[in-house]
């Protein structure tokens, strides 16, 4: 990686031609590494969507698409505490979560893991609303033991405030990767970032002209597909949707895969799509919704997840009907969705 920057490497044409033979061999490598769990994926931690969609090998992108205030930064902290229960679970303690935000300051990133170990709202520890202050310095110490990484903001620090653009969140990865931080390496089991259409303008990379957002988007997803391979490890994203969703019918207000804002590339370069819709934030509460045979009664802790898109031969295209536990940042699933 030149000058520690996620750079789209020069082109070599002899490093994209593999032969026939070459081709059945990594596959059979790639397999057995898999049937061995050699390479380690990451699941989600749901149990019913776990059996449909499969645990994320490092190299892959993953991109989660929703609109202002349907949950996606609330289902990339809960993903990550289940990476980390994951982790703890099959002895891999020599890897850690990396979260990198430039939507939330770190203390906030915080008040959902410590409002989910004391069971209240992270609205609340926003506030200063404390019952027990104990309990929460209790939390504090088991929340300081979660290996999650974070890169961004905080507002006990300001000074120290910088323009988080992707370049320079590759420079942070790689220190910390690198163990210049601890001086201990560490060694990423995730990637994730919030979000994609926040990333300030690289001004490192390449001048963009006059389309220059749109660009950016494109061109920092790319550069997300390269971290995934060069950290070795699965990379997740959030991703913002339109506001007018192209791929919404109706009541059914589930973003699909091209709607992702400012760029279509994000629907072909990931390798996994997963889209979210909060009906509670489209509908009134207690409304009715029956629509090509979708029926379901909204509810304000209703959250629709849907795994839009899986490479590999994988299933795609289901609905799953889940409730959200907002003071522990809990997810369930009740049923499938057609």
């Amino acid at each position: 990686m030149t000058d520690k920057k996620i750079a789209i490497p020069e082109f070599d044409p002899q490093t994209a031609v593999y032969s026939p033979t070459e081709s059945a061999n990594f596959a059979l490598e790639t397999i057995e590494k898999i049937r061995t769990n050699s390479t380690r994926g990451v699941r989600l931690g749901i149990p019913q969507l776990d059996n449909y969609f499969a645990a994320m090998l490092p190299g892959q992108l993953c991109a989660i698409i929703a609109q202002t205030s349907n949950y996606k930064s609330g289902f990339m902290h809960f993903w990550e505490r289940m990476i980390a229960a994951q982790l703890v679970a099959e002895g891999r303690l020599d890897e850690a979560i990396i979260h990198v935000s430039v939507e939330e300051p770190v203390e906030e990133q915080m008040y959902h893991l410590l409002a989910s170990d004391i069971g209240t709202d992270a609205g609340r520890l926003a506030r200063g609303d404390v019952q027990d202050w104990s309990k929460l310095q209790a939390a504090a110490v088991r929340v300081g033991q979660i290996p999650i990484w974070r890169i961004g903001d905080a507002i006990c620090r300001p000074d120290d405030a910088q323009e988080l653009y992707l370049s320079n969140m590759a420079r942070s990865i790689l220190e910390l990767c690198s163990g210049n931080v601890t001086g201990i390496p560490v060694k990423p089991a995730a990637i994730f970032f919030d979000y994609l259409q926040a990333f300030p303008y690289d001004p490192e990379h390449r001048k963009l002209g006059e389309e220059k957002r749109r660009l950016q988007v494109r061109e920092d997803l790319y550069r997300l597909r390269v971290a995934a391979a060069k950290f070795n490890c699965p990379v997740i994203v959030a991703v913002q949707a339109k506001q007018h969703l192209e791929g919404a019918t109706g009541d059914l207000r589930m973003p699909g895969i091209y709607d992702g804002e400012e760029s279509s590339s994000i629907a072909q370069r990931a390798d996994r799509v997963i889209c979210l819709w909060m009906p509670a934030r489209t509908h009134p509460v207690g409304s009715w919704i029956n629509q090509n045979g979708v029926n379901f009664t909204v509810q304000e802790n209703m959250l629709m997840i849907k795994i839009a898109k899986q490479r590999g031969g994988l299933p795609a295209g289901q609905t799953f009907e889940c409730r959200i536990d907002f003071a522990r940042n809990n997810i369930s699933t009740l049923t499938k969705k057609a």
